[in-house]
């Protein structure tokens, strides 16, 4: 007796199903309809300018500042590690925004929005320090070289966050 042909683990072919593969037709491909976005992409930019003048929606935006993301609004305020060269006082331009948004519409930059079209200002309210935190060196019973470290920050206020109409190609 031949165990392989018995135990064999290979699918069974077409050939002993007898199974037909359907003919298609050329009718029975359906195309797709031209669709045209220029009506679609004008009540898009018309519905967005209308929000973006609206002052009583809260304008939110994602920036980049040392490396890590914040999501700010007006009047936030914000903890930044390490120290800024800047003076307590001293008005900032924040132009890393990666989105910026508010209830009716978001806009997401690839992957940066374009600096002369949103605008982000911040001012620098305070430079300070953390809390110490100590560090100790463990060698089998006894504490070594206890190190009190404590890293810089500077705080900023969110003024104020502008996206001009020009960024949607709106005349």
């Amino acid at each position: 007796m031949n165990f392989r042909k018995v135990f064999s683990t290979a699918a069974p072919s077409s050939q002993q199903f007898n199974v037909e593969k359907p003919a298609i037709n050329k009718s029975d491909i359906m195309e797709p309809e031209d669709y045209d976005l220029t009506d679609r992409r004008k009540w898009v930019i018309e519905n967005i300018s209308n929000s973006i003048g609206d002052l009583t929606q809260m304008i939110f935006a994602v920036i980049y500042i040392q490396g890590k993301q914040h999501k700010v609004t007006q009047d936030d305020i914000i903890h930044v590690e390490h120290n800024i060269p800047l003076d307590v006082g001293e008005e900032i331009a924040l132009e890393k925004v990666l989105m910026i948004g508010n209830a009716e519409f978001t806009l997401i930059g690839r992957p940066l929005l374009d600096p002369k079209f949103v605008h982000v200002r911040a001012t620098v309210i305070e430079k300070t320090t953390t809390s110490p935190e100590v560090q100790y060196d463990f060698r089998k019973k006894n504490i070594l070289n206890p190190v009190w470290l404590s890293h810089e920050l500077t705080v900023l206020r969110i003024n104020n966050i502008h996206l001009d109409k020009m960024l949607l190609g709106a005349t």
